[in-house]
């Protein structure tokens, strides 16, 4: 299991950024109560805080109305809900439409009154019912969500329609976002755009983010990420959080604007100001991987709990994988990491499903229970997680947690390969091959995992160049019949032009020594070179270089190759081969002294020829003290083992002749 950080290619970025943005309406939408709608008309905009003060201190309902409006908003003058009561109230008794519309706001909110959803409806239809545009959203809005009055969408959306055409913008607003989400509306993409625009052209920042969505996902409009940006630009300068997130994921991506994570990383700053968590997210990744800013792990990790504590999924999800990898300062935690995994998981965060399943699977920080793994994997794919219906599958092939089916396993990896994952593309692959839940077809096989290697898994002409080996193993095995064994040669074959060493080896023994086939040196040398970096390769190279076997003999080579499988593997026979031309100067300068280190070494494990030459060189002093018992002795071992230059040496010895 990886505990690796990956940092957000383009489609996967571009993937949460879709989620995002579909899903943060609603959200945004089921979080904000009932926002302020402004000035009643331009007249009161203009109107200075001071003369607004002397004219409602004078009597006049709608600069009370005005005044209780600024109060509360903090617009120009020191926000105070109490001095907003006081204010909203003594117009609303005044019967000012406007005055009731803002106290009922105060009274829905709970701002210097006790929160009364009923008695600020009431306030709202009495605003409403004089034509008041505020008291008609804010009544409309009531209506959709059954707040202080019974539902009823209908004549919600009959009053957003009716404020909207008195330019309340707030109306506009809500107006679009009903048809942009289908919400009480038949979904409307080109009257939702029309709205966003009417709304947006009087400056509020909530209908340029959703314009700016409109413009992005081409509904209503032509479909244009430039336009996006520039609306999201646009917004954000206006201090709306969700915009300056949007701004820096395009500027993140290079999606509608030249990339620029530097600008990003501000962006992404300030929407995290705002709360936004997807914001805090994307600055761990920056972070982490150094993207706009300067690499800093340990503050990724920071951005990552951040965003996590507020509940976002992927945040959630690498801050699992960094307390599993130990990334943290408290080192090493799967309590934790499960912790995390399981709160992303409950959010439907695929990827941590998985990761539970494999915990469970292994034991990995809880008792391994193999059920609640295929469970977790069940999720992740009902979700539509292809990865996890490759493990769903291996859990039904060798029956983990569920009863062995072959055919349901069969039928969880074409699932994943269906849906374009390598990983499945090679298990199917395989499961043709082998025929595991389906008739062997190892075209079929071959096909899939050849796709899967150019989708990007190496690993999978793995499976098939092992196919091949085994048949090829299998074939070779029945020695006493010359035709099984010929045919054995073009399945090595099939695995050795896939890369298989082991099967380019054993071509080149059976071209070397003519097995199911005519002898042919120079194809021998040509697939042991193949399989040269393995160290029976490197020792038959070494002989066929010194032998000239399919090449002019070369000492020099032959010995470079010696050399190379004794570095590799301790094997008698190489070191007597390393041995014996260092003795003899052989493809390098003569060394006495250190070819009898290696002679010693092989003759000590049996090698009858190390053993002889050893005698040898004790018998002639080659690189050792001169010494005739050790020099019979080494004689006497390679002749028990049958070596007939030592018995010969041992005859003219015996009987008294000089050896040179």
């Amino acid at each position: 299991m990886s505990n690796e950080l990956v940092p957000l290619r383009i489609p996967v970025l571009m993937g949460f950024f879709r989620e995002v943005l579909e899903s943060s309406l609603i959200e945004r939408g089921a979080a904000q109560g009932l926002e302020l709608i402004g000035h009643p008309d331009e007249f009161w905009r203009a109107v200075p805080a001071a003369e607004l003060k002397r004219m409602a201190e004078g009597g006049n309902a709608n600069a009370q109305a005005e005044l209780a409006w600024r109060l509360a908003a903090g617009e120009g003058v020191g926000k105070s809900y109490a001095q907003a009561v006081k204010w909203a109230s003594q117009s609303a008794e005044k019967s000012c439409p406007a005055g009731e519309a803002v106290l009922g706001w105060l009274l829905y909110q709970g701002f210097g009154l006790p929160k009364d959803y009923g008695e600020a409806t009431r306030l709202f239809e009495r605003a409403a019912q004089r034509e008041d545009a505020r008291g008609m959203t804010w009544l409309a809005l009531c209506l959709l969500r059954g707040h202080g009055v019974n539902r009823d969408a209908g004549r919600a959306v009959a009053l957003l329609a009716k404020a909207a055409g008195r330019q309340s913008f707030l109306a506009q607003y809500w107006l679009g976002r009903l048809y942009y989400t289908g919400q009480q509306v038949a979904r409307d993409f080109d009257a939702a755009a029309r709205w966003f625009q009417q709304a947006a052209a009087q400056g509020f920042a909530p209908a340029k983010d959703l314009l700016a969505r409109c413009h992005f996902f081409g509904r209503g409009v032509a479909q244009d990420p430039a336009a996006a940006v520039r609306w999201w630009r646009a917004a954000a300068e206006s201090d709306e959080g969700a915009a300056m997130f949007c701004l820096g994921m395009c500027l993140y991506a290079g999606v509608g604007a030249p990339a620029d994570q530097a600008e990003a990383v501000t962006w992404f700053r300030a929407a995290a100001r705002k709360q936004i968590a997807g914001a805090m997210f994307l600055l761990g990744q920056c972070y982490t991987f150094g993207f706009g800013v300067t690499r800093d792990p340990e503050a990724g990790i920071g951005w990552y709990a951040r965003a996590a504590e507020r509940g976002n999924r992927e945040a959630e999800f690498e801050l699992g994988v960094a307390c599993a990898a130990g990334q943290r300062a408290a080192g090493p935690d799967m309590e934790e990491a499960l912790r995390w995994w399981r709160s992303a998981a409950r959010q439907g965060h695929p990827r941590a499903q998985i990761k539970l399943g494999h915990c469970y699977r292994w034991g990995e920080g809880v008792a391994q229970n193999a059920a609640l793994a295929v469970s977790w994997y069940r999720r992740a794919a009902e979700g539509g997680e292809p990865q996890a219906h490759v493990w769903l599958g291996e859990c039904h092939e060798h029956g983990e947690g569920v009863a062995v089916d072959a055919i349901a396993a069969l039928g969880h990896y074409r699932a994943a390969a269906v849906a374009g994952d390598p990983h499945g593309m090679t298990e199917l692959g395989r499961c043709h091959l082998h025929g595991i839940g389906v008739r062997a077809d190892v075209a079929r096989g071959e096909e899939l995992l050849r796709a899967a290697t150019e989708a990007g898994w190496p690993s999978a002409l793995g499976e098939l160049e092992r196919y091949w080996f085994a048949q090829g193993e299998r074939l070779f095995a029945e020695r006493d019949d010359a035709e099984r064994v010929a045919q054995a040669l073009p399945c090595y074959r099939k695995a050795a032009d896939l890369g298989h060493r082991r099967a380019a080896y054993m071509l080149g023994e059976c071209y070397r020594s003519g097995t199911g086939t005519r002898p042919d040196f120079a194809e021998a040398l040509r697939w042991y070179r193949k399989a040269a970096s393995l160290f029976d390769a490197k020792l038959a190279l070494g002989d066929m270089y010194y032998f000239g076997q399919g090449v002019a003999r070369n000492a020099r080579e032959a010995f470079r190759w010696y050399e190379q499988a004794v570095a590799q593997h301790e094997d008698a026979y190489a070191m007597y081969n390393l041995g014996f031309c260092l003795l003899h100067g052989h493809g390098t300068k003569r060394e006495p002294r250190l070819a009898a280190r290696w002679l010693r070494r092989a003759a000590l494990m049996g090698e009858v020829n190390a053993q002889y030459e050893l005698g040898c060189a004790y018998y002639a002093g080659s690189g050792v003290t001169k010494n005739l018992r050790l020099a019979m002795k080494w004689q006497r071992m390679a002749a028990g083992y049958g070596h007939e230059e030592a018995r010969a040496f041992l005859e003219r010895v015996g009987k008294g002749a000089l050896l040179n």
